[in-house]
């Protein structure tokens, strides 16, 4: 995946009107926040990103500051079908953790995955 027209997509924690939103930022840095409640989206041809040294530093206790998000290539906005398959958990939350974990709590820092789902807050892989 190339540097260039990748959507920027991260959880917003910085006080404010947007806080606690989904902010997306696209290639031409027009910017976009959504409340989780309001809409899930589809991310594709995604990868995880991670400040590592930031990240340290926050897990060892500073402030927190914007050191992780999702680069893809393209998003869908709508709500997820309803079907029996669901998506693999990851998250991120550098004061449990300094990087991306899945399901099993293993490091996934610059995973590529095909497809990543919100649902609210939460974030889910399927692989295709």
């Amino acid at each position: 995946m190339g540097k260039t027209k990748r959507i920027k997509v991260r959880y917003h924690l910085g006080a404010g009107e947007h806080f606690m939103h989904w902010r997306i930022e696209y290639p031409n840095k027009e910017v976009k926040f959504i409340h989780p409640d309001d809409v899930n989206f589809t991310m594709f041809e995604c990868q995880l990103h991670n400040q590592k040294g930031t990240a340290k530093k926050i897990h060892d206790g500073s402030n927190k500051t914007v050191c992780s998000w999702i680069w893809c290539t393209s998003l869908h906005f709508g709500n997820i079908p309803d079907n029996k398959f669901k998506g693999l958990p990851i998250s991120y939350n550098p004061r449990v953790e300094p990087n991306w974990i899945d399901v099993l709590g293993q490091n996934v820092d610059g995973q590529k995955y095909g497809v990543i789902q919100t649902y609210g807050k939460n974030l889910f892989v399927y692989f295709v």
